[in-house]
């Protein structure tokens, strides 16, 4: 994944953007998991999949996925990539 942000506002909502890459000659599923969490909570995530074709690219996102009472806390993306059925 190319140029992941995530970042709330200062009312604590919670969004994430991202670019998916393909760079083989076979379609893949991109499976993203999204959570934001303040010490041992988790304030919210969420789930993205996405197939992107053989060498193409795709923007991703997750508006509004979570919310905290500020800006405080951590988001952490995770990907999977398998061939595309």
């Amino acid at each position: 994944m190319r140029k992941p942000i995530c970042r709330a506002t200062a009312d604590g909502s919670w969004s994430f953007t991202g670019t998916l890459v393909n760079s083989s000659d076979k379609n893949k599923m991109f499976t993203v998991a999204i959570a934001v969490t303040v010490g041992p909570a988790v304030a919210g995530h969420t789930i993205i999949t996405k197939t992107v074709a053989a060498g193409k690219s795709a923007e991703i996102a997750a508006p509004n996925f979570a919310k905290t009472k500020d800006s405080a806390g951590t988001c952490t993306p995770v990907v999977s990539v398998e061939d595309a059925p």
